[in-house]
């Protein structure tokens, strides 16, 4: 864990550099670097852009459905790595569900995102983790691409976050995920940190 801006003090980045190269020596490599999001009520409240509806989907097996869809095509190093496992993209899939399960937040809250015509365009999970809420997941499928929908899914679940009384979201993003990355700045997410992952 670092510092947002990290690689601009020069101090702060020989630190971070000389914990990366002892994990290196000691057999781990390093798998993506991450943004880490807070937004707060100091922030701006983005607006809904009304370009989907949203719906709850009680049955595991669709959202299993669309988490496979999304991970076909995904920019996420942590789930990329798991489909280059022996359980390739059902693995990733039933890790991502495992993880939404895992959350203490309730099951009704996560939504399938839905276009005008009634199409899946994908799926977004407004969660709790033990440090408190935060974006579990957001997905576009393949299919709806290249319309900006992650920036639509992640103000669906900021804003539902805070009707439910959260004062403050967290998020994180590969750094390599730039639609991503540029959703969570459109929509006022500040970086506060940044994090080095090795396996």
């Amino acid at each position: 864990i670092a510092p947002a801006g990290w690689r601009d003090d020069p101090a702060v980045r020989a630190a971070v550099e000389e914990r990366v190269a002892a994990a290196t020596a000691a057999g781990m490599k390093p798998l993506v670097e991450r943004y880490r999001y807070r937004w707060t009520p100091g922030c701006p409240l983005p607006e809904r852009t009304g370009r989907l509806t949203y719906r709850p989907e009680p049955d595991d097996e669709v959202i299993l459905d669309v988490l496979r869809r999304v991970h076909s095509a995904t920019l996420d190093a942590h789930a990329r790595k798991a489909i280059e496992g022996s359980g390739g993209l059902e693995a990733a899939a039933r890790e991502e569900l495992e993880f939404f399960h895992w959350c203490p937040s309730p099951r009704e809250w996560w939504r399938l995102a839905y276009t005008p015509d009634g199409e899946v365009a994908g799926i977004q999970v407004p969660a709790h983790n033990p440090s408190g809420p935060c974006v579990g997941f957001i997905g576009v499928v393949p299919e709806a691409r290249g319309h900006g929908y992650g920036y639509d899914l992640l103000v669906e679940c900021t804003r539902f976050l805070v009707e439910q009384g959260a004062e403050f979201v967290a998020g994180a993003t590969d750094q390599g995920n730039a639609p991503m990355a540029a959703a969570f700045a459109r929509a006022g997410y500040p970086v506060i940190q940044e994090w080095v992952h090795l396996a």
